[in-house]
């Protein structure tokens, strides 16, 4: 038979590691949902990112024309925009997504994701070539910057929509 001492001790190391355990995933689950926690735009992303850099971010802006192969913009500054790449890690909003984006080819949208500075010239490029060459992300390489999107937080009409 065991001492009532020793299966005492044995019944607090247990309780004390479930304690430890329910601690660890409470004090988790809120810091994982408030990274990245403020809100930016687009125009104040483009120019706070380095050259071959990327940041997590929480972006708004106008998500279109399609789910795939598209630019997320603000009105605020309409000649700003960014390649989007779609990784989500959650399919959550994305149905909702779509069926806006059928229907008017855009949506304004809340992401999180990874934002990308313009990429960095190929080191074995020649020095006269890589100080006139400004290479980009997407289509042609035509975006200075991208997002590459884990999570849809909201999706809304833009109030634009004609149809």
């Amino acid at each position: 038979m065991i001492p009532v001492e020793v299966r005492e001790d044995a019944n607090r190391r247990v309780v004390r590691t479930l304690a430890m355990v329910v601690l660890a995933f409470l004090c988790s689950a809120p810091c994982r949902a408030q990274q990245p926690s403020n809100v930016s735009s687009i125009c104040k992303l483009q120019d706070s990112v380095a050259p071959g850099t990327h940041i997590s971010v929480r972006v708004s802006g106008v998500y279109g024309p399609g789910l795939d192969h598209t630019v997320l913009v603000d009105a605020e500054c309409p000649s700003v925009s960014a390649w989007v790449e779609l990784a989500l890690r959650s399919q959550e909003n994305k149905g909702k997504l779509r069926k806006l984006l059928d229907r008017s080819r855009q949506a304004r949208v809340v992401i999180e994701g990874e934002f990308y500075g313009p990429p960095l010239p190929d080191p074995k490029l020649p020095e006269a070539v890589k100080t006139h060459y400004h290479p980009g992300w997407g289509h042609l390489a035509a975006f200075p910057t991208k997002i590459v999107v884990y999570r849809i937080d909201s999706v809304s009409t833009t109030g634009d929509d004609a149809r």
